[in-house]
């Protein structure tokens, strides 16, 4: 062998002895950790503990309870609304309204001032001179909506709710 191929295995034969060295200086410390974590294993019970069983205990209890509760529309006919809302599109809340209730959900002012009227649970696009519950409309600007339904003049705001006026007759 010639010196060159000498200091070669020379240098394989250093670099492997220092990465076994190195991997036992390191492995060592978690070979330790590990025998440790297994005596320790072997020593204590695994499992729940005590307040976790007693909230998994009360959590079946309470879904027990709500399995067996019996809903009757007869014994309490006006809570439901109370409780439940629908909503539509807009993302307004419908309650349960009258059908023949108008409400003014939004205006859109353009070159044509329109109006878009919730009634009879849908919703309606107006313009001056539409007709829509029965009445026509006969003004629209940024904060009401003016219907005239026979002698009766109604004002409707834009959050929806009834401005009371004394009634007018309609011209013809």
């Amino acid at each position: 062998m010639n010196s060159r191929s000498r200091t070669i295995w020379y240098l394989l034969i250093l670099l492997t002895s220092l990465s076994l060295i190195i991997s036992v200086v390191v492995a060592f410390p978690i070979n330790r950790d590990w025998q440790k974590a297994r005596v320790r294993a072997a020593v204590e019970l695994f499992g729940t503990d005590k307040e976790l069983e007693d909230v998994i205990e009360f959590l079946e209890q309470r879904l027990e309870r709500r399995n067996n509760y019996q809903f009757s529309l007869e014994n309490e006919p006006l809570r439901l609304t109370n409780v439940v809302y629908l909503y539509g599109g807009s993302g307004f809340a419908y309650r349960m309204r009258k059908k023949d209730k108008l409400r003014v959900t939004a205006i859109i002012d353009g070159k044509i001032q329109q109006a878009l009227i919730l009634y009879d649970r849908q919703n309606y696009t107006v313009t001056v001179g539409d007709s829509v519950g029965g009445g026509e409309v006969i003004w629209i600007d940024s904060d009401e909506v003016v219907i005239v339904n026979g002698d009766k003049e109604m004002h409707y705001q834009l959050s929806g709710l009834l401005i009371p006026s004394t009634p007018v007759k309609a011209k013809n």
